[in-house]
């Protein structure tokens, strides 16, 4: 059956969205008061979220919830935006028309695109630019000859200049995934385009300092990168710091998907030698996954399977021959569904299989096939999938199946939602770190509708000050409201207690929720003199609190001097220790931060590169590293496995403690400061720090190289996020 052009049953999700509202302390709730001023948030990636979380809580399957009474579980499609088609065939090299296959994605202020068409002489690939997601403009690039001119957007097309003429001549890229590598130590690998060659028949990458000028690397004996069909879809996984690919693989109910990783985008393997995605005894007999992108979200991996409406030949194993005579009575169309995943290999869909960009009704652009970009964006809190839509079903091929891409919209976290009617429902979750009493939510009530939150101990018992009465009710349309309580803190009995949260809606979405305030302060404090004498890592510490602990326990002591208790942190070379603390944390470059540590260098080490430095990773980011020596002191920056001293200056380190302070403000444009004893010393602007593709955690100090020797004394250390306030002062004998 043909989807139709919307769907009365999912219940599409809302356009309107407001602002997130930033909330202070309020010590008494009136149902009156303003609302406060919108702000923005500029600590998260809103799409796959920092590599070890906190991730907002999303309602995809049945690990959230751990009861629940008058609620339902509902999934969402994308609204289609009313300018579709966004970008149509207006220029003679386009072919059929445009479609994706292909790659939007949020880079330097812009949305740029990386789109496909089908030509008589093959599949070739062009670029697209635009300021709000809507208007597109095609820049004339210059790199491609077309009838005698290269004054077109053309970026990729056939190879040319090649030593042996390849077996096929049909394009050069087949499904252009782009993905950007700011980490990259080469910068003329800032970009990695992946795709299916349609000349050798394997898959292909390529790179470009710019993704737009690109060199494609030899074939290493005209194998490709893996074996393949000619669907594949590539994303880098920020959670195992890894390559990813899905790719056309079939069982016996037809084309399904595969997946392969890859350490560094360049040499593969199958973790399962087959299909992980497929059709099922679910589906209809007229089903097969044609292919499937995936991206990270929020710890998930979640992916936009095309569903090929049409049988598959029953003699196993098929042959091309028998396609035709398989299909001849099936209707060939392509739709999309939802799917989720932990871990890449077990997928879910929705249990009704609901479409998620269905087609279009007769006589749209997308009538009869809809193709997705790899990822989505996001525009103004709103997820934007872009998707290639044809007129014609997959038996029909160019030039009279014409193409177009259009734009699907859903609000952030807008796959699913928890929902309740007029009768109110609840639902408690899990249970919850809560070290403060904040939550974050993305929620809707219709007209007369609320959300109310209570938290709760392990037997259901709300807490004394945050029971339902005592909380303000949320009414309206937000992606990022902060539930509040008449208390604003728990006491230290109900922070030892196990907690859960309980939402009570009427008339209501709920459709994700944050432990914490993500726009507030947060601050980490190591501090023995005040924390009875404890190592950073102790179990007893707030999880909040804790670090974690490299090496030997011998190359850790506590020592005292005078008023000061101390660490002492001891890398001994003989046994390979690794004399560190370390800890994940999310940020990005637009965060406002500090680092700030009393230290007294006892050895300088013998690690050549960086010392005794203490590192600050920005996720996907610019890192900065406070360097120490026994003779000086600087900000170092690493870039690949280069780690450089941008600026130092000298210092006897040795003589005593000192208190150290490395702050960043001003976001991506501002600047980086060194300060020793209250005095700024260095201060460089942002931008001249490296990139790092992260493989570890992002916070870390001690001597942390193994096999090296090294001993630094440490009194107290901290950081801060969303805030460059001091946290120490000057060291106090």
């Amino acid at each position: 059956m043909i989807p139709p052009s919307s769907s009365s049953r999912i219940g599409l999700a809302a356009l309107t969205f407001l602002a997130a509202l930033l909330i202070a302390a309020v010590p008494a709730l009136d149902a009156a008061d303003p609302a406060p001023p919108p702000a923005r948030l500029a600590n998260e990636d809103l799409i796959a979220g920092s590599r070890g979380g906190p991730w907002r809580r999303l309602f995809l399957d049945a690990t959230v919830v751990e009861e629940q009474q008058g609620v339902q579980r509902v999934f969402h499609a994308v609204e289609k935006h009313p300018a579709n088609p966004v970008l149509v065939k207006d220029k003679a090299w386009e072919g059929s028309g445009p479609y994706l296959y292909g790659t939007v994605m949020q880079d330097g202020g812009r949305l740029r695109m990386w789109y496909h068409h089908q030509t008589p002489q093959g599949c070739w690939n062009s670029y697209a630019e635009s300021a709000n997601g809507i208007a597109w403009t095609k820049p004339s690039l210059g790199l491609i000859e077309y009838q005698g001119s290269t004054e077109n957007n053309l970026f990729s097309t056939r190879s040319l200049n090649l030593s042996e003429k390849p077996p096929h001549d049909r394009g050069q890229c087949h499904n252009p995934s782009v993905i950007y590598q700011p980490w990259h130590p080469d910068p003329q690998r800032r970009y990695a385009l992946y795709g299916f060659s349609y000349e050798f028949y394997v898959p292909r990458v390529a790179f470009s300092p710019d993704g737009l000028k690109w060199t494609f690397e030899p074939l290493t004996d005209k194998k490709g990168l893996f074996e393949s069909g000619d669907v594949v879809n590539f994303f880098h996984d920020p959670y195992h710091m890894q390559f990813v690919a899905t790719w056309k693989s079939a069982t016996s109910r037809g084309r399904a998907v595969g997946v392969a990783t890859s350490p560094d985008g360049l040499t593969w393997t199958k973790p399962v030698k087959g299909a992980v995605m497929f059709a099922d005894d679910l589906d209809p007999d007229a089903t097969q996954i044609y292919g499937m992108p995936v991206f990270p979200y929020q710890g998930y991996y979640l992916g936009l399977p095309w569903i090929y409406h049409a049988r598959w030949p029953k003699v196993r194993p098929a042959i091309d021959a028998e396609l035709p005579v398989a299909e001849k009575n099936s209707p060939c169309t392509i739709d999309v569904q939802f799917a989720w995943s932990r871990d890449l290999l077990h997928w879910n869909r929705t249990p009704a299989r609901d479409y998620f960009i269905p087609l279009g009704g007769k006589g749209a652009f997308d009538e009869s096939m809809v193709f997705t970009a790899r990822a989505p964006v996001v525009v103004d809190d709103k997820l934007y999938f872009y998707y290639g839509g044809f007129t014609h079903s997959h038996k029909v091929g160019p030039p009279r199946n014409q193409g177009a891409i259009g734009l699907g919209v859903l609000r952030l976290d807008g796959f699913c939602s928890m929902q309740a009617g007029k009768e109110e429902g609840s639902l408690t979750t899990r249970e919850e770190a809560l070290e403060t009493p904040a939550v974050t939510i993305n929620a809707r009530t219709q007209a007369g509708g609320q959300v109310i939150a209570e938290i709760v101990d392990a037997t259901g018992t709300p807490l004394a000050g945050f029971s339902r009465s005592e909380c303000l009710p949320f009414q309206g349309d937000n992606v990022r409201h902060l539930m509040r309580w008449r208390t604003g803190a728990f006491t230290p009995q109900q922070q030892a207690v196990e907690k859960r949260l309980r939402f009570h809606l009427k008339d209501a979405n709920l459709y994700s929720y944050l432990v914490g305030d993500p726009l507030a302060a947060k601050t980490v404090i190591y501090d023995p003199a005040k924390n009875g004498g404890l190592l950073p890592g102790d179990s007893t510490l707030p999880p909040s609190q804790r670090f974690t602990m490299r090496g030997a326990s011998s190359g850790y002591q506590l020592a005292h001097e005078g008023s000061i208790t101390y660490l002492d942190l001891h890398s001994a070379a003989a046994a390979k220790s690794n004399a560190s603390f370390v800890k994940d944390d999310a940020w990005n470059d637009a965060t406002d931060w500090c680092i700030e540590a009393w230290y007294r260098v006892a050895d300088k080490g013998t690690e050549p590169n960086y010392g005794l430095a203490t590192f600050m990773n920005t996720p996907g980011g610019k890192n900065a590293a406070l360097y120490l020596s026994d003779k000086e002191v600087g900000l170092l920056s690493t870039g690949g496995k280069e780690h450089k001293v941008l600026k130092s200056t000298p210092m006897d380190t040795t003589g005593g403690f000192h208190w150290y302070r490395m702050a960043h403000t001003g976001g991506a444009s501002g600047y980086v400061a060194l300060a020793v004893d209250g005095q700024e010393i260095i201060r460089l602007p942002y931008a001249e720090l490296q990139t790092r593709d992260q493989t570890g955690v992002n916070i870390s100090f001690g001597p942390n190289a193994s096999g090296q020797e090294g001993r630094l004394h440490v009194a107290k250390f901290g950081y801060r996020l969303n805030s460059a306030e001091p946290l120490f002062g000057p060291v106090s004998k």
